[in-house]
C-alpha cells in the first residue's frame, strides 16, 4: 500500500486515462503559452520584443506566463481529481485526494526544503560542467549551451531590474505559481494516479522524468530529472502536497537568485574557467559534505504514522 493513497474514492483513475490526461495537458500548455504571448506582444515576434527590452511589454509577458500556468496546469487538476474523489472540484474530498491540507506537513516540508538546499551545490556543479564540456562535442553541444544562454537572458529580462516591484512579480511567476501549479499536476494528480496503477516508486521515476521533459530544456534534462525524483520522493513519503511544493519553491527561488547574481556571464565557458567555483577544491568538499548530509536527511525523513497508512481503503501498485 502506498503512503499517498487517500480514502473515500469514487472512481479509480486508470493508467490509460492518466497518460491521456498528461499528453493532452502537455500539448495544450505550449499552445496556450504561444497564444497568450501573442496577445501580450500584440503579434510582434518575441525576438524583437526582447531586443527592444520594452518594460511594459516584458511585464505583460510575465503576467501571461503566470496566467497560463494557472489556467492550463493548476486549475484543471481540481476538476480531474473530483472525478476520483467523489466530491466537488474544490471540496474537501478532492483536496484530500490531491494531498492538500491533509495535516502534519510542516515538519516534512522543512526537511524537504533543507534537502533541496543541500542539493543545490551538486546541481549547480552539473550545470557548470555541462556548460564547459558540451561545446567540446561540436555544433550540437554548442547549440545546447547557446540555447540555454538565450533562455537565461529571457528569464533575466522578465525578472526585471531587481526593484521591489520586479522582485515581487518575478517571485510570484517563477517561484510561487509554478511550485503550486506544477505540483498539483505532476505530484497531486499524475504521480498519485500512477501510484494507484503501478509500483509507487516507478510512479515517482516516471512522473519525475515527465516533469523534466515538460520544461523543454534539453540542457537541464539531467538536473531537472533529479529534482523531479527528489520532489516525487517527498510526496511519496509525506502524502502532503505542501511538502513537494515548498521544496519546489526553494529550488526555483535559488535558481532565480543565481540568475540575478550571475548576470550576463552565466553560461560562457571562457569566463567560467576563471570565475566558476567548480575549479576550486573547497567547492568539491562542500559538494561531498552537502550530499552526505542529504543522504542522512533522506534516511531519517519523517513519514506518516502507521495509523495514517492503515486508514487507506484502496491499495496502490506493488512495491
Amino acid at each position: 500500500m502506498t503512503s499517498i493513497d487517500n480514502q473515500d474514492f469514487s472512481r479509480r483513475p486508470t493508467l490509460f486515462g492518466t497518460i491521456l490526461v498528461l499528453l493532452v495537458i502537455l500539448a495544450l500548455y505550449p499552445l496556450a503559452g504561444w497564444l497568450l504571448s501573442s496577445i501580450a506582444t500584440g503579434g510582434q515576434p518575441l525576438e524583437s520584443v526582447l531586443r527592444d527590452g520594452s518594460e511594459p511589454m516584458l511585464r505583460r509577458i510575465l503576467v501571461t506566463q503566470g496566467i497560463g500556468q494557472i489556467l492550463v496546469l493548476g486549475f484543471p487538476v481540481f476538476f480531474l481529481a473530483s472525478r476520483h474523489s467523489g466530491g466537488s472540484p474544490f471540496g474537501r474530498p478532492t483536496l484530500r485526494w490531491l494531498g492538500v491540507g491533509t495535516g502534519g506537513g510542516v515538519r516534512p516540508a522543512l526537511f524537504g526544503a533543507f534537502g533541496m538546499l543541500l542539493l543545490q551545490p551538486f546541481l549547480y556543479s552539473i550545470v557548470e560542467l555541462q556548460s564547459l564540456l558540451l561545446p567540446l562535442l561540436g555544433e550540437a553541444g554548442q547549440a545546447l549551451v547557446q540555447e540555454q544562454e538565450h533562455l537565461d537572458r529571457f528569464i533575466r529580462l522578465l525578472a526585471g531590474d531587481g526593484s521591489p516591484g520586479s522582485l515581487f512579480a518575478s517571485s510570484l511567476v517563477f517561484v510561487l505559481i509554478p511550485s503550486i501549479c506544477e505540483e498539483l499536476l505532476f505530484r497531486g494528480y499524475i504521480q498519485k494516479s500512477l501510484a494507484l496503477n503501478i509500483a509507487p516508486r516507478r510512479a515517482v521515476l516516471f512522473a519525475g522524468l515527465v516533469f523534466a521533459l515538460f520544461h523543454l530544456e534539453l540542457f537541464n534534462l539531467l538536473p531537472l530529472t533529479l529534482l523531479g525524483w527528489y520532489i516525487g520522493y517527498l510526496y511519496l513519503k509525506s502524502g502532503n502536497l505542501l511538502v513537494p511544493a515548498v521544496a519546489h519553491g526553494v529550488n526555483n527561488l535559488a535558481a532565480l537568485v543565481l540568475l540575478h547574481l550571475g548576470g550576463d556571464q552565466m553560461g560562457h565557458a571562457g569566463e567560467m574557467a576563471s570565475s566558476s567555483p567548480i575549479f576550486l577544491w573547497p567547492w568539491w568538499v562542500l559538494v561531498v559534505v552537502s550530499l552526505f548530509i542529504f543522504s542522512l536527511l533522506i534516511r531519517y525523513f519523517p513519514q506518516k504514522s502507521a495509523s495514517a497508512h492503515a486508514e487507506k481503503s484502496m491499495p496502490g501498485g506493488r512495491l
